[in-house]
């Protein structure tokens, strides 16, 4: 039996983690403010972060006997995912699998197993990731990424119109907070990271239409 020790960050828990972020700076600050103490809010911000990340964080073992995946949780404290059924290597119909390293879902006739693999430690899932495609071929089985799947459900349009419409919002502010203050990359940091990453979404879904 051959086993695969994967670092895992479930999407759902990174959308509530980053809804709570600035509430929990905010609450650091208030802290700061009724104990008159910054050390206090700098190890309040700490415990937060840390708790946030425990919460994100698994460790799932997959592990291959003959014809059957089996999925097993590392057991924590607390925060502990559900647990995912085996299943057979020739019942997977679909694997969604972006940038050749990143294993999203792995698709039965009934049933979706979310993976999610962080890129932390990445060795063990890509010898697993080159494992199923490997086991798989003789199979046919479908490997797309997560913009064909976006296709396949009718999202990818209005994702790409959603994500025009951010991008040139985003310009009109940058462009905005220049004229009336001057450029500040400071000031700007976060619409100077998040434009990259949104103008590769958008090259990324052109290339599927």
């Amino acid at each position: 039996m051959q086993e695969y020790n994967i670092i895992i960050f479930r999407q759902s828990r990174i959308l509530l983690c980053l809804f709570l972020l600035p509430i929990f700076f905010l609450t650091a600050i208030f802290i700061g403010a009724e104990t008159n103490s910054f050390i206090v809010s700098v190890l309040f911000i700490i415990i937060s972060i840390f708790l946030m990340y425990y919460y994100m964080v698994g460790t799932l073992k997959i592990s291959i006997n003959e014809n059957e995946l089996f999925f097993e949780w590392k057991k924590k404290f607390m925060f502990n995912y559900n647990p995912i059924k085996s299943i057979k290597i020739n019942d997977i119909k679909t694997i969604v699998l972006d940038e050749e390293r990143l294993l999203r879902k792995i698709k039965t006739e009934d049933t979706v197993i979310y993976i999610n693999n962080s890129k932390i430690k990445s060795e063990a899932a890509e010898k697993f990731i080159n494992r199923l495609k490997n086991d798989t071929k003789k199979n046919d089985v479908k490997i797309i990424d997560s913009w064909d799947e976006f296709a396949e459900k009718g999202y990818l349009k209005l994702a790409y119109r959603i994500n025009s419409i951010i991008l040139i919002v985003s310009a009109i502010i940058v462009i905005i907070f220049t004229v009336l203050k001057g450029f500040n990359p400071v000031s700007l940091s976060i619409l100077l990271l998040f434009i990259p990453q949104m103008i590769l979404y958008q090259k990324q879904m052109k290339d599927k239409n």
